[in-house]
């Protein structure tokens, strides 16, 4: 392997390798960054590659050049000066990393990538290129440029634990061995060498392989984060997929409210509007600290002017630990939870990437829309209307042709058929989803193998037409928008059951953890979003309005007077959940403990999984020692000169190819090393080499430990240093 080839192929390793650790970021990020990344990764080898024809020190210098115009391109269209370098008029970088973090923090998986976030995703692609090309190809210390890999490579896994990493881990660990195997070659290396490293590296490959198909999914994992890209787990998942949950929900208490509402309201957790080959993903979008509110709730006007009011909810007992807070439709503003929360400017919803809403305490104040019935199909089609278009949100009709023309979208035509208006073809709807063919079941999808949100579950729950909220929402949804509906899916909680307690002359109302839902909700034009409740046996189901109007929901809940009560929190009564909780030791403070356990064993778990991985070179350099060690206490002269020379060059003593080997020992004995123990080595080698009928060597693995000896620095820090990165590993033979 000539010198050109060896560093062409190392080249194109490490391009693979960091390519390949990028990829399960895409499974966070949607991947519209990923082919400027890839772009920016190959102009960093291949100018690398080019300026070390030349002079190492040039390759370095072109690469910086292209890391300055991979750094302007990312930022287009904003200007290199004034932007990314500081001036007279102010320094823009800082805003967009911190806006790239805002992103994150606020985003759900999978998110799309705005401006800042590809900035930042591209130049730190180019710089990890420009760092693995450096230390890899340029001074072949591939194990090295491998651990910042590694940690890009897990880094999403830790985010959003998910199952289809392991088919990322395959060919990053491949493009890993490629990179080791010949980042290190030189064309000095003997052909038996390469050819026995090839195989090992073959050998070794095969055995990670299989290892990681076989072991990896026992590998306990962090507990989800789908509420957020950087979010840390909570109790409660508020994704579309609520199985598991409702499953095991219990009848114990999550919180209390009261309401001035006429009756208790659906408390909405989030929303899902984008729907994919995936099924549907938790809303993220532009978000405001939550003190300075959501703005005003202002229908457009196009069927008329609205009745509406406005109404107090409070909120309070929350053993809840998530990072949304539980709140009404159409919040105008939620005062009392504390800082750290965000509100969600596009659903109005309330999140945060660091407080819990375990134990929080708030009011929000809501606009209760009353349309009439009039006004509700005077609501006009998407499709007939410039102003319904330009209303529209942005995702709320999209979905895939195969679902408008499949089962899904001909039962949606089949139902919906005499349907005039969008509201009367979402009546109709839901009328069919509650009626007697449809029956509730949570285990029936587990089952029958459709347990999920996709377009697939959904045609298998129309042929068994058994499943839970989660099914009759999604199909609702999905149905709608084939006819041209928009539609969202909400997640949160069923109206609580009334209690005993009353504070002022409201009610106070008990939300169970089994009352998590999922329902739909339309968006009619003119009037904003409506929910509407498909799954059967939900009392409080959307209804034909009066014409008189005042609601757009019935039931059974009890009506309750509306007072002018202040903002401001009352102090509430004790409840009687609050005072056995706090005989019984709090079951809050057991779930914390638990999770606070839990908590120090991940970071126990990642930190030996840390120092396994930074022991790699030394534990590979302790195998090959104590074979050659063996090998030379049998008198394997080849051996004993192998372990010399890794020994020395482990201790930073180099020699020139050409040296003879009794050149090589006058070098060591001038390091320290014992002149016998040298002595005896070196003639072994020459006995081996050139004597006739070389007599037998004896024991070298004694002469080895005392040069070994010899040559070791004195100072721990630098001994540490040396076996933890065994130079011997990466460099020349």
């Amino acid at each position: 392997m000539t010198r050109l080839s060896a560093r062409a192929g190392a080249g194109l390793a490490a391009f693979f390798a960091v390519m390949t650790a990028l990829l399960p970021l895409t499974t966070l990020l949607l991947p519209s960054w990923l082919l400027p990344a890839g772009a920016a990764v190959l102009a960093m080898g291949v100018l690398g590659a080019i300026g070390r024809r030349f002079h190492p020190a040039l390759a370095l210098a072109a690469q910086l050049v292209a890391l300055a115009v991979v750094t302007w391109w990312a930022f287009f269209p904003q200007v290199l000066i004034g932007g990314l370098v500081p001036s007279a008029e102010g320094w823009l970088l800082p805003d967009v990393i911190w806006a790239a973090g805002d992103e994150l923090m606020t985003g759900i998986a999978p998110m799309g990538v705005g401006q800042p976030l590809a900035f930042v995703l591209i130049v730190a692609s180019a710089l990890i290129a420009m760092f693995v090309d450096q230390v890899a190809v340029a001074l072949r210390m591939p194990i090295v440029a491998a651990l910042p890999l590694v940690c890009v490579f897990i880094a999403p896994q830790l985010a959003v634990p998910r199952g289809d990493h392991l088919v990322f881990a395959i060919p990053f660990v491949l493009a890993l061995l490629a990179l080791i195997a010949l980042g290190g070659s030189s064309k000095r290396q003997p052909e038996r060498d390469r050819t026995g490293a090839g195989a090992m590296t073959l050998v070794t490959a095969v055995i990670v392989a299989v290892v990681a198909v076989a072991v990896a999914p026992l590998v306990p994992v962090m507990p989800s984060a789908d509420s957020g890209i950087l979010a840390r787990g909570s109790s409660v998942d508020v994704s579309i997929d609520l199985g598991n949950d409702l499953r095991s929900a219990s009848t114990d208490e999550v919180l209390r409210v009261r309401t001035e509402q006429n009756r208790a309201p659906y408390l909405r957790l989030a929303t899902n509007t984008l729907f994919d080959e995936d099924g549907w993903h938790i809303d993220g979008g532009p978000s405001a600290p939550l003190e300075d509110g959501f703005g005003e709730v202002t229908p457009s006007g196009l069927v008329g002017e609205i009745e509406s009011e406005r109404a107090l909810t409070w909120v309070s007992d929350v053993t809840l630990d998530a990072q949304y807070l539980p709140i009404p439709a159409n919040a105008i503003e939620v005062r009392g939870s504390g800082g750290g929360w965000l509100a969600m400017l596009d659903n109005r919803t309330v999140r945060s990437t660091s407080e819990s809403s375990e134990d929080t305490r708030y009011v929000t104040m809501a606009e209760i829309l009353s349309p009439s019935r009039e006004q509700l199909d005077a609501s006009p089609w998407v499709s007939s209307s410039q102003q319904a278009t330009a209303e529209l949100p942005g995702a709320s009709l999209r979905v895939e042709g195969s679902v408008i023309n499949g089962a899904i979208g001909d039962a949606a035509r089949e139902v919906t058929v005499d349907d005039r208006t969008p509201y009367e073809a979402a009546l109709s709807l839901q009328s069919w989803l509650r009626g007697p063919d449809f029956e509730y079941s949570l285990e029936t999808p587990v089952e029958e193998g459709f347990d999920g949100s996709d377009a697939e579950a959904t045609e298998q729950f129309l042929i068994t037409r058994e499943g839970y909220c989660v099914h009759f929402a999604s199909t609702f949804a999905l149905m709608a928008r084939s006819v041209g509906i928009p539609t969202r899916v909400a997640i949160g909680y069923l109206p609580g059951t009334t209690t005993s307690e009353r504070i002022g002359d409201l009610p106070v109302y008990s939300v169970t953890a089994d009352r998590l839902h999922a329902w739909p909700e339309v968006y009619l034009v003119g009037v904003g979003w409506t929910p509407f409740e498909p799954t059967p046996s939900i009392a409080q189901a959307q209804s034909v309005v009066a014409s008189e109007g005042a609601s757009a929901t019935g039931g059974d809940e009890p009506e309750v007077e509306r007072s002018q009560a202040p903002l401001a929190e009352e102090t509430p009564t004790p409840t009687p959940t609050a005072s056995a909780d706090a005989e019984n030791g709090g079951g809050a403070d057991d779930a914390g403990s638990s999770s606070v356990a839990l908590w120090i064993l991940i970071a126990v778990g990642v930190v030996v999984a840390a120092a396994l991985i930074v022991s790699v070179p030394a534990l590979v350099r302790f195998a090959l020692r104590s074979a050659r060690m063996r090998a030379a206490a049998r008198g394997d002269v080849a051996s004993a000169w192998r372990e010399l020379r890794a020994l020395a060059s482990d201790a930073g003593i180099s020699f020139e190819p050409s040296d003879s080997p009794r050149a090589i020992g006058a070098v060591l004995i001038g390091s320290g090393a014992d002149p016998t123990a040298v002595g005896t080595l070196t003639s072994a080698v020459e006995q081996a080499s050139f004597a006739a009928s070389p007599a037998a060597a004896g024991d070298l693995a004694g002469p080895l430990r005392t040069v070994s000896a010899g040559i070791r620095s004195d100072r721990t820090a630098t001994r540490i240093l040396r076996a933890m990165l065994p130079r011997s590993l990466w460099t020349r033979k």
